[in-house]
């Protein structure tokens, strides 16, 4: 069933039967909630969807089971690592402690983290809090993210940053960074004075009625309605156990949230909880900041940046979409939207699969199709036309 946010027109019917109160948009409603139906059909263990248009939950669904030759089915409500995607709150903890005066985007990393040191003293001293959270510290890409999947510590991998080299100047070019990124972690516990988990617990899924959204593997591990792992095998797709080693840097992946969840977290990208995100802070988190060739959906998109926590781009003379995915072993997620129109969609997935790119292009194909991106106030394009 589909149930929208009480104050907007809500509309409930049995998915696949298009009654009286069909509404513009349902195109790519049904489309998509078709999609992924026959890939969990015939190829995936599970996924869970939301689709929003025009500023409205229009799906909210659950397909599959949460662990292959079990009998428990996903819903909307169940719970998945987000992987990457959890970087997109970081950027917006950041943004409520500027507003307070707590912190600066162009708090320099160095002296205000006292323990981290860079290979170039002069270079590391550049580096600021919006380089971190843009990916454009100048570092080499994925900087030991090796190293915290052979279960090697946070902490210990600290204590040899330094030996990092740079590839260009802070600022100066694009490269994606887990164990760099999570710096921002540090400085907004430094800031607010608490835990980076419980800041942003604290101040933005409460607010925002992510009631299933948490941090860490424990966290993940005891919630009764739960996804498992599953990575490819020759006969199919076996379960394996979550992985634990990314949610050693929560502001890069550390997120445990449901399609519900993230429904939400889109309509405060919307601006629709603008007393947790303002317009102005919207409008820089979704600016586009520095060139990101290094995306594997390039070859369809075109002007693909980096802001802050989020990837933007524009597809086929479309501009204005926000993207980010996320990947862990056993896992996919996505979530993209255009905030000119209030249309996105979430997909989350047990398993690695391509499914997860796919559904995304064809989110952006159905876009193109049936949303009039000329209109003014982002309304759906009618059928036909």
């Amino acid at each position: 069933m589909v149930c929208c946010r009480t104050w907007l027109w809500c509309c409930i019917f049995v998915l696949g039967i298009r009654g009286a109160c069909a509404a513009p948009g349902d195109e790519i409603v049904f489309a998509l909630d078709k999609f992924v139906n026959q890939a969990v059909t015939s190829s995936i263990p599970g996924a869970s969807l939301a689709v929003l248009v025009n500023g409205e939950i229009r799906l909210l669904r659950g397909y599959g089971v949460t662990k292959v030759g079990g009998a428990k089915k996903i819903d909307s409500a169940t719970v998945f690592p987000l992987a990457s995607i959890s970087k997109t709150f970081a950027s917006a903890a950041t943004a409520l402690l500027v507003d307070r005066g707590l912190i600066e985007w162009d708090t320099h990393v160095i002296p205000y983290l006292e323990d981290v040191k860079f290979s170039d003293p002069d270079l590391g001293k550049v580096v600021t809090l919006r380089n971190v959270l843009s990916h454009t510290t100048g570092l080499v890409p994925q900087a030991y993210s090796d190293l915290l999947e052979n279960d090697v510590s946070y902490q210990r991998i600290l204590s040899i940053l330094n030996r990092v080299k740079f590839v260009c100047d802070p600022g100066e070019c694009y490269g994606y960074q887990n164990i760099v990124y999570n710096l921002s972690a540090d400085m907004i516990s430094l800031a607010s004075g608490m835990e980076y988990s419980q800041f942003v617990t604290e101040h933005i899924f409460i607010p925002l009625h992510m009631h299933s959204a948490t941090f860490g593997l424990e966290r993940f591990l005891n919630a009764d309605d739960r996804v498992v792992p599953h990575v490819r095998t020759k006969s199919g797709y076996a379960a394996v156990k979550p992985a634990p080693y990314y949610y050693g840097v929560p502001a890069a992946a550390g997120v445990n949230a449901s399609a519900q969840d993230l429904a939400q977290w889109m309509l405060a990208q919307f601006g629709q909880y603008p007393e947790v995100l303002s317009e102005d802070n919207l409008t820089l988190l979704h600016k586009p900041l520095i060139r990101a060739n290094q995306y594997r959906y390039r070859a369809k998109l075109s002007n693909v940046y980096y802001g802050l926590g989020w990837r933007t781009f524009d597809y086929q003379g479309i501009t204005g979409f926000v993207h980010h995915g996320g990947w862990v072993k056993g896992i996919r997620t996505e979530m993209v939207f255009n905030p000119i129109t209030q249309t996105g969609m979430v997909f989350l997935t047990n398993c690695e699969t391509d499914v997860a790119r796919e559904v995304v292009l064809e989110f952006l194909d159905l876009y193109k199709q049936y949303i009039d991106p000329g209109v003014s106030g982002g309304e759906v394009a009618t059928s036909g036309n």
